[in-house]
């Protein structure tokens, strides 16, 4: 028989916290015994990567793909663990939004206070060897990134094309500022290994999300410049996005430098086997994130001002993922598998027992044969309401569904929703199914409107600050979740 789950999506930065966004304090331990005392099993998140303002915070826009985003790192946690005093600690501020710019000043500050009182012990010269293949590439691009202001293809050639002396150089000059961000990645992999193997003691998994693309202007690209499809000034020849679909007419230009797969292949792949350690490390299961640009990508020419004019281009996942499996064994992945999902990455899945995503918003507008709607549900699949990318169900039926996807509800239904209780409606749909995993965005077991809605594709402002108040962890619907999810064998 499958084991049947259920679990809640809820990044970091949405928890409640004193300093501008939520961060892997007490708040994140409080959030893993709700989902403990509701019959929740997982607990689904988004990247923990570095995030830039240049890129409006998102956290699939990264400067890394291995380092810990610096923005969650715990204040109050640092007091507990002795770097910091509660005095050090400034008066906390209210913001109903995740203040990022104001959090990272806070943060910048204090963790550098910590820093100048820091000692190097046998863990941290550990940490810093165990993870050196990353962390010595990492804290050298952020410290010419510090004096230069500038993205890696804009500094001096020497260090653009990172010449060996040139780069022996900066680690002399930059030593001790190089030194603190490695103090600063060895605390945030303390504070979240602590929160995760509080999770686990809870019965709790944590599903990841690994962002297929890494950003241009990142440590891996200045670092691997030979793994990308660069031209000699280190400029894209072709970027990544999406041709045009549901959520834009023109596409989603995404701006990611493609990989250059054949040098990737000739090396073993073995960029890639690290970069799957390290998730598989951090997380209990691993979300891939546009998983189908591992078996065709969508190829943009660089100078394009939308992702219309792009062309697909065969993707290296037969030949990855054998290697993958003969060094890591089985991998505890999901596969983002929205969009335009033809028929080769359907059987590449099925060939390897890839679960692949279930969102019922995608499937009310024209449920006859759309495997977003639960009778086309299989068992191998993890099923969702909507997800981070989606209006919120009580937004959706309030604003963007048509009158024959409502009529489609109420006839799936049984009777007619309103804007009160469709929430509720749908959540019971996806729990009620066959899918062995049902992840629900807290926003809407709460039936929170579109003003809590997360990310709108193809914008680039204004996305990822939606926070929860304290009290929405003692709200009354969460006695009808935990019911529900009984109900439904999850617990």
């Amino acid at each position: 028989m499958v084991h049947r789950k259920s679990g809640i999506l809820l990044h970091l930065t949405s928890l409640p916290s004193g300093w501008g966004i939520g961060d892997m304090g007490p708040m994140g331990y409080r959030f893993v015994d709700l989902l403990w005392a509701h019959g929740q099993s997982v607990w689904q998140i988004l990247p923990l990567n570095p995030t830039e303002e240049i890129y409006d915070f998102s956290p699939y826009n990264s400067t890394s793909a291995f380092a810990g985003n610096s923005l969650l790192v715990s204040l109050e946690m640092l007091v507990e663990e002795g770097y910091l005093c509660n005095d050090d600690l400034p008066s906390r501020f209210g913001s109903p939004d995740a203040d990022f710019k104001r959090a990272s000043s806070v943060r910048k500050k204090l963790l550098q206070k910590a820093y100048d009182c820091f000692f190097p012990s046998d863990e941290f010269q550990l940490f810093c060897k165990t993870n050196e293949w990353w962390l010595e590439d990492y804290a050298l691009y952020q410290a010419l990134k510090s004096y230069y202001r500038l993205p890696w293809y804009m500094w001096p050639q020497d260090l653009r094309m990172k010449e060996p002396g040139a780069v022996d150089m900066a680690k002399e000059k930059f030593a001790d500022y190089i030194n603190k961000e490695k103090f600063v990645q060895y605390v945030f992999y303390d504070q979240w290994g602590k929160l995760h193997h509080y999770a686990k003691s809870r019965g709790i998994g944590i599903f990841g999300d690994m962002p297929l693309y890494v950003a241009h202007d990142s440590a891996d690209v200045w670092a691997n410049q030979e793994m990308f499809c660069l031209d000699d000034e280190g400029m894209p020849l072709e970027v990544s996005g999406v041709p045009p679909d549901y959520f834009s007419t023109t596409g989603q230009y995404w701006g990611n430098p493609l990989y250059d797969w054949e040098i990737i292949e000739e090396r073993g792949f073995e960029w890639w086997i690290k970069r799957f350690e390290h998730a598989f490390s951090l997380y209990d299961m691993v979300r891939i994130d546009h998983f189908r640009g591992l078996v065709a990508y969508w190829a943009i020419p660089f100078y394009e001002s939308t992702a219309v004019n792009g062309r697909w281009v065969k993707g290296p996942a037969e030949r990855m993922f054998a290697v993958l499996k003969n060094r890591l064994g089985d991998l505890p992945i999901i596969a983002e598998d929205l969009g335009d999902i033809t028929d080769d990455v359907r059987q590449f899945m099925d060939d390897h027992d890839i679960p692949g995503m279930r969102v019922l918003l995608f499937g009310m507008e024209n449920p006859k044969g759309n495997i977003h709607i639960p009778f086309y549900y299989k068992e191998n699949c993890v099923a969702y309401t909507g997800t981070h990318d989606n209006n919120t169900v009580t937004g959706w039926y309030s604003e963007e569904a048509s009158p024959q996807a409502i009529r489609n509800l109420a006839l799936y239904l049984g009777h007619k929703t309103d804007v009160s209780s469709v929430s509720r409606d749908m959540i019971r749909l996806v729990e009620l199914s066959v899918a062995k995993l049902v992840i629900i965005p807290f926003q809407d077991i709460l039936g929170l409107d579109s003003s809590s809605r997360m990310n709108k594709p193809a914008s680039r402002e204004g996305n990822w600050r939606w926070r929860m108040h304290e009290d929405m962890m003692s709200a009354p619907v969460l006695k009808w979740f935990k019911e529900i999810t009984g109900l439904a064998d999850r617990c």
